[in-house]
């Protein structure tokens, strides 16, 4: 089987919603790809909320729970509010396990 290419995508939306399409795995080579992705979203003039849309992750690790745990201080300090959209299978189950459920939006 193939892994798939490693990619973040972003979709500013309106009201100061951007939504950030991540593809492939989040491990310690991409996660800090995903931090700087965070951290520019949340630098935007006017960004209310970021959506980090999980929905095309094929495995998420330590790194990448550490990489969402400091994006989601970051964005908490700039007063702008980060939810995790899209999370399915074991992806959804680590973020669960690891006890950051509550930042989880409805599957």
């Amino acid at each position: 089987m193939r892994t798939p290419p490693w990619a973040i995508s972003d979709h500013p939306a309106e009201g100061g919603v951007i939504r950030l399409g991540v593809r492939g795995e989040v491990d310690l080579a991409t996660a800090p790809d995903l931090e700087r992705a965070v951290a520019g979203a949340v630098a935007r003039p006017g960004a209310r909320e970021v959506l980090v849309d999980l929905s095309a992750v094929t495995f998420l690790d330590a790194s990448g729970i550490a990489a969402l745990a400091r994006s989601h201080l970051l964005a908490a300090e700039a007063g702008v509010r980060l939810r995790v959209c899209g999370a399915r299978g074991v992806v959804r189950r680590v973020l669960a396990i690891a006890g950051l459920a509550a930042w989880l939006s409805p599957p």
